[in-house]
């Protein structure tokens, strides 16, 4: 029977070098119920580099949104308009002729609800969209005033908060990270390190700010390595944390242990959907959920598996059963490396129960 060792960890990240365009891969795991914790890395990565860590960072978002909400700072039901101006976000949000964007709130941001368009995926003027262009290796800011003129321009997917929707949208995001710094005045990189960096005594964690940072490895798009630094420090909310799986591994486990914020109070509000792009999962109120189907597991269902995916291949799970916590990335974005990543997290789910 196959238990969680090093071995049995060195083997998973060399199959999941084994996916099309996969080039390296480092994944933690930290089982606190048989004391086992390790870091294994393989390919062109070594277990302590750092990496962009991409849309896991919205698991940041969510930590320092309930926080704020337990100080009164933020309510989950506040709508977007209290905290940003009409002169900024007017317009933002038009379905079947009418402007519906003094009905979005903080929840529909942080649970994809706002039917808000994603700028990544819409086409420019010349047809092309950022994630094409991007991760063609073609470096360009997106501020998050240009993404809302971007958006502006396109007739929102359903209406805030309607019933059974969700659509995954880096907009939502970039409209957090504003009301963030409009309600402490802080920068980004500094409220995250006050809240969450610095509390768990990560000193490899932050947020990208700076284009000549060379500290972070930069991840592949298919074939070709692409280097986005000013893209980077432009998307600080949606996709800007910079991280190792060792220390991504200890804010997974540190969400649902609940250290930093009330962990009960956000699983009791959750209101799964199915999300079937960027891929196919459940998206909640500021996290997301494996599909894990009963054919993975017949006999004994996976059951519930909680976190986020990173489009660079980055990813952060908890499973509660066992009370495992699975990160790292294969530092691939075109989707391939996803899919080892969910192979080799299930594996170790198995491990964990032996």
């Amino acid at each position: 029977m196959t238990e969680l060792s090093v071995n049995f960890m060195q083997d998973q990240t060399r199959r999941m070098c084994r996916a099309r365009h996969v080039h390296g891969a480092i994944m933690a795991v930290d089982h606190p119920a048989s004391g086992f914790r390790h870091v294994a890395a393989a390919g062109d990565l070594a277990a302590d580099m750092r990496f962009c860590a991409a849309s896991t960072t919205k698991l940041i978002v969510t930590m320092v949104t309930m926080q704020m909400v337990a100080e009164g700072r933020l309510s989950l039901d506040q709508r977007m308009v209290d905290h940003l101006s009409p002169e900024l976000i007017t317009g933002l949000h038009r379905k079947s002729g009418q402007d519906h964007t003094d009905r979005i709130t903080i929840r529909h941001l942080i649970s994809n609800q706002t039917g808000l368009r994603d700028y990544f995926s819409l086409p420019g003027p010349d047809g092309r969209k950022p994630m094409d262009t991007l991760m063609a290796g073609e470096d360009t800011p997106w501020p998050v005033e240009r993404v809302l003129e971007v958006v502006r321009k396109s007739e929102a997917e359903f209406l805030p908060g309607e019933a059974g929707k969700v659509a995954y949208s880096d907009t939502n995001y970039q409209l957090m990270g504003m009301i963030f710094e409009r309600v402490t005045g802080q920068t980004l990189p500094v409220l995250f390190a006050e809240r969450v960096f610095a509390p768990l005594g990560l000193d490899k964690t932050y947020i990208f700010a700076d284009p000549s940072d060379d500290r972070p490895v930069w991840f592949y798009a298919g074939a070709r390595r692409v280097h986005l630094p000013l893209y980077l420090a432009s998307v600080q909310a949606e996709g800007g944390m910079v991280t190792t799986a060792d220390e991504l591994a200890r804010i997974g486990r540190a969400v649902f242990e609940g250290r930093l914020f009330d962990i009960e109070a956000l699983l009791a509000q959750q209101d799964w959907r199915m999300i079937w792009w960027p891929g196919q999962f459940y998206f909640g109120l500021g996290m997301e959920k494996l599909w894990t189907p009963w054919f993975l597991s017949p006999l004994r269902p996976i059951r519930d598996v909680m976190g986020f995916w990173g489009q660079t291949g980055a990813f952060v799970f908890h499973h509660p059963e066992t009370g495992l916590t699975c990160a790292g990335t294969v530092n691939q974005a075109n989707g391939m490396g996803h899919s080892a990543a969910i192979w080799a997290m299930l594996a170790a789910i198995r491990a964990a129960r032996r």
